[in-house]
């Protein structure tokens, strides 16, 4: 018989120091593979799901949870249904070949209790059963026989013969009192498939964490607060998220990680806030009562009552010590472009300069023109640069703003590019300011010395998400259209009824309006059905024929992909109203203004968005005439169909922009990477509002009273708001 070899007081005390290492190892911060079971391999397939910490793993939150209230009885379960059985092993496993898929078998007993009976089990009735598992084979012979387990699977039910399709599975808890495993008894949690981790090891390593994790950031909601807002402690809402009691205690734990989460997020966005709106970095623009009368009375058309609002809100932003910081938005067609041309305009008055950025071409020349015709009474004319413009225009445009003489620029992303240097940028005007990526909004800005920053976007944003993505800004909505202008008369149609739009475009053609076509591709793809605006240009012709009588329209092709001095002449001769019929991709979605356009139908629109949706029929609705839009769709899923039909139901764009968010789903934060803002796991943005709002006023006062977080215990509020800041440039916009 082998005698174990005696180990010396030294090895002893190296095992004991190994030991009180890795308990020492297990903090919020440690790497993952500082847990039991986790080596390299393993922190690796970690690490693609983003899971890279202790901190990570504790903050993988279930997205939903099973009620698994009892163990079943096999004489109650029917073929294809979830089982949760308690087993025994009763003998070897072994492993075999269904075509290309192997699958293990062991052998056991279900130890179903009989009925109006609860564990533990001494009179159960034992039925025997086959347990399988897919492509793992160590199954085999991992289990003794009279291992006792408890399994959750699908049944597969062949006459008298019994198996279960394993999908989770650990050793049945001897205490009878408790629940046998598996949180049978309990609320279980479902995450987020991880790839080569089973929802059993998950559970595991989670539990593991929580037991060994000595100290957690419970300081990241000050105490003060958690008492205000009766939240409980962090370690408890961790525990109860992950291994729940009850659903009631369940949710008061994820009120305690929403509230957190969202103050951090709500600091974050006050701390930007207070940095750009620092009196000493700013220089208010002169404003005279007579530089507002000149303008307004050079405009071809009386103002609405929100635009003279927002007006007067920008006004008192320029005259301020402090730079402006603010969000435009509102709906397609509501006037965004004429509060620009006022910021603008202020800032040449003053003698200074001002640029106006857009995300694509289209869009900068739509504005340059728009501008020019707004100004030009006023003795100001606007330049442009965009990337195509010839290098001699370039060059004398760069000129221009280096000179340091008074001038208003309007261009993409071409302004922010080495070799354009402004002398004295007093406002900056970003459209569309969701198209750009948070640097180079930023680069823009550094362009001057802290100028006034206006973004406008002509998506109307949920107040949810305003208080979310743009908390550190000021915020307008123009919540009114121009008066004339009437709702576009929106019908949904499947695919089969494409005649009758064909029928609708000739009509419109007939009053001498125009009209667009768009498809969601440019040219038609090998794996996709969907229509493509190349091959709608060269066969719409022939379809509208058989309703005009044969009489022939003019057509128009235009796409991001086309040189963009061609598709310059094109737009152009839409406007002219050489063109009658524009075909196009979502190039058009913003900066094509042609009152005369009346109509548009809508290929595939279950590929679209509800928001870029909306934003396409705005292009019909620049005038006084009724204008009509006509989706088609192939898709036959009820759930798109009702999706569409919001179109129809209403023209609102903020009921629009609410219900696109809500059909997002619980949890999607979207865009806070871009925004360089801390990421969020447990919030969702609709159900979480009050939440939200609750942070935004905590997260104000505590700067108020403590603007550099120095207090001792903000140390950790400090330290995860500098972890923030070493992901985004400290000037935002």
């Amino acid at each position: 018989m082998n005698e174990k070899p005696e180990i010396s007081p030294r090895q002893k005390k190296r095992r004991r120091s190994k030991k009180t290492l890795r308990a020492e190892e297990v903090c919020w911060t440690a790497l993952i593979t500082a847990l039991k079971g986790v080596g390299p391999a393993r922190a690796a397939t970690f690490a693609a799901a983003r899971i890279n910490s202790i901190g990570d793993l504790l903050t993988c939150y279930p997205y939903r949870y099973k009620d698994r209230p009892r163990l079943h009885r096999i004489d109650e379960l029917t073929d294809g249904q979830e089982a949760c059985l308690r087993v025994r092993v009763t003998g070897k496993g072994s492993n075999f070949y269904r075509g290309r898929m192997r699958m293990t078998q062991v052998p056991a007993v279900a130890m179903t209790p009989q009925r109006d009976r609860a564990l533990p089990l001494e009179d159960a009735v034992e039925h025997r059963i086959t347990l399988r598992w897919f492509n793992q084979p160590y199954r085999a012979e991992q289990f003794e026989p009279g291992t006792e387990l408890v399994i959750v699977g699908r049944m597969r039910l062949k006459g008298e013969k019994l198996a279960v399709v394993v999908q989770e599975c650990e050793r049945a808890s001897p205490d009878p009192t408790g629940s046998p495993g598996l949180g049978i008894g309990k609320l279980v949690p479902v995450y987020s498939k991880i790839e080569g981790i089973s929802p059993t090891l998950l559970r595991k390593l989670i539990r593991q964490a929580l037991d060994a994790c000595q100290e957690l950031p419970e300081a990241l909601v000050p105490p003060e607060l958690a008492t205000d807002r009766g939240l409980m402690s962090l370690r408890d809402a961790l525990w109860q998220t992950h291994f729940p009691d009850s659903g009631e205690v369940q949710e008061a734990a994820r009120k305690r990680l929403v509230y957190q989460e969202l103050l951090l997020l709500q600091l974050e966005l006050a701390r930007r806030q207070r940095a750009v709106k620092t009196p000493t970095t700013g220089v208010g623009l002169p404003l005279e009562e007579s530089a507002w009368d000149e303008y307004a009375g050079a405009l071809p058309f009386e103002l609405t009552a929100a635009q003279e609002r927002v007006l007067e809100e920008i006004s008192a932003d320029l005259a301020g010590p402090e730079p402006a910081h603010r969000l435009v938005h509102g709906d397609v067609g509501s006037g965004k472009t004429v509060v620009a041309a006022w910021a603008l305009y202020c800032a040449v008055r003053a003698g200074k300069q001002a640029a106006m950025m857009a995300p694509t071409e289209l869009l900068a020349e739509q504005h340059y023109r728009t501008l020019c015709a707004l100004l030009a009474p006023l003795g100001v004319q606007p330049l442009l640069l965009t990337g195509s413009l010839p290098k001699p225009a370039k060059a004398q445009v760069r000129e221009r703003l280096a000179s340091g003489k008074p001038a208003i620029v309007v261009g993409t992303h071409a302004l922010f590019q080495p070799g354009v240097e402004f002398s004295d940028l007093a406002v900056a005007v970003i459209d569309e300011q969701h198209r750009f990526g948070l640097q180079q909004r930023v680069a823009l800005a550094e362009k001057g010395l802290r100028p006034n920053v206006i973004v406008m976007s002509a998506t109307p944003i949920p107040r949810t998400l305003a208080l979310t993505l743009y908390g550190d800004f000021d915020i307008s909505v123009i919540d009114e259209l121009p008066p004339g202008r009437r709702p576009v008369q929106t019908k949904l149609l499947p695919d089969r009824k494409r005649q009758a739009a064909l029928k609708l475009l000739v009509e419109q053609l007939a009053a001498g309006h125009q009209a667009y076509v768009v498809c969601p591709l440019v040219t038609e793809g090998k794996k996709s059905n969907a229509e493509a605006a190349t091959r709608m240009y060269e066969n719409l012709q022939a379809e509208l024929a058989a309703f005009a009588g044969g009489e022939e329209a003019a057509l128009g092709l235009v796409h991001g992909q086309m040189p963009a001095l061609q598709r310059e002449d094109v737009m152009a001769q839409f406007r002219a109203g050489e063109i009658q019929i524009l075909v196009s991709t979502t190039v058009v979605e913003v900066g094509v203004d042609v009152p005369n356009a009346t109509a548009m139908v809508i290929f595939n629109a279950e590929r679209f968005g509800l928001a870029s949706l909306h934003q396409l029929r705005g292009r019909v609705a620049r005038s006084s005439a009724q204008a009509h839009c006509v989706l088609l769709t192939t898709s036959k899923t009820p759930e798109v169909i009702d999706r569409l039909r919001v179109l129809e139901e209403t023209s609102d764009g903020f009921k629009i922009a609410e219900e696109d968010l809500r059909r997002r789903g619980p949890g999607e934060m979207v865009g806070l990477a871009q925004h360089g803002l801390p990421d969020v796991h447990m919030a969702a943005l609709l159900a979480d509002t009050p939440t939200l709002v609750q942070a935004r006023e905590d997260a104000r006062a505590l700067l108020e009273q403590d603007p550099n977080l120095q207090a001792r215990g903000h140390k950790l509020l400090r330290q995860a708001l500098k972890a923030v800041s070493a992901k985004a440039r400290q000037w935002t916009i």
